[in-house]
């Protein structure tokens, strides 16, 4: 790990202590901090998943030929098994089509549950904090201006410590929403063997039967 990568782990790792300081909830612990941070940073990219697919499924609808599909679906497959493809090209098209509609439908799940959370918010400030940086994708020190110069009239200007604070209490809230609903499940903490010794994060796909 480079220096700026343990300057930052560092950071992150004080950053969450602070968070479990101003948590108000009993049963939320340092590793449901860790997983709910790690899926708000990647919410964007699951929304970008989750729009190319729909684009891939309105091209079908626009005329796209199933032989189109199946020559498409065909070369993902050979890439993935390795393999020269002869009469199994429709059945490795269709395992990966259905496989791509089960990860669609399951990043929808894990991003709705992630605006419920945020879209729930009493507080003004913190749903605002939460919709820019979250949601919106938006830089820490860019939404930490916006909320300082007051660009709506609605929600009177914070400090830079106020929003820090606020943030962190957003946090909370949306841990513990996506603990209550069992979101957080599907987030894994990897410590195996070959693994740094935070763990790695990931997600792991309900097992359908």
């Amino acid at each position: 790990m480079t220096s700026d990568g343990i300057i930052q782990l560092k950071e992150d790792l004080e950053d969450n202590k602070k968070i479990i300081q101003v948590n108000f909830f009993d049963d939320l612990e340092q590793d449901d901090i860790r997983k709910t941070k790690w899926l708000l940073n990647k919410y964007t990219n699951l929304v970008d998943v989750i729009k190319n697919y729909e684009y891939s499924l309105q091209q079908l609808e626009n005329g796209m030929t199933a032989y189109d599909l199946l020559s498409a679906e065909g070369s993902v497959a050979k890439r993935v098994s390795g393999q020269e493809l002869t009469a199994d090209v429709t059945a490795n098209a269709v395992l990966l089509k259905d496989q791509r509609h089960l990860n669609y439908k399951f990043y929808q799940f894990i991003t709705n549950n992630i605006k419920f959370a945020i879209n729930n918010m009493r507080d003004k400030h913190e749903g605002l904090i939460a919709t820019l940086l979250f949601l919106d994708g938006m830089k820490y020190l860019k939404a930490q201006q916006y909320l300082g110069k007051g660009y709506r009239k609605d929600i009177p200007p914070i400090s830079a410590t106020t929003f820090a604070d606020k943030r962190r209490r957003v946090i909370v809230n949306i841990a513990n929403s996506l603990k209550t609903n069992r979101t957080l499940d599907f987030v894994t903490i990897d410590y195996g063997r070959g693994r740094n010794k935070e763990g790695e994060i990931g997600l792991r796909m309900p097992e359908v039967n």
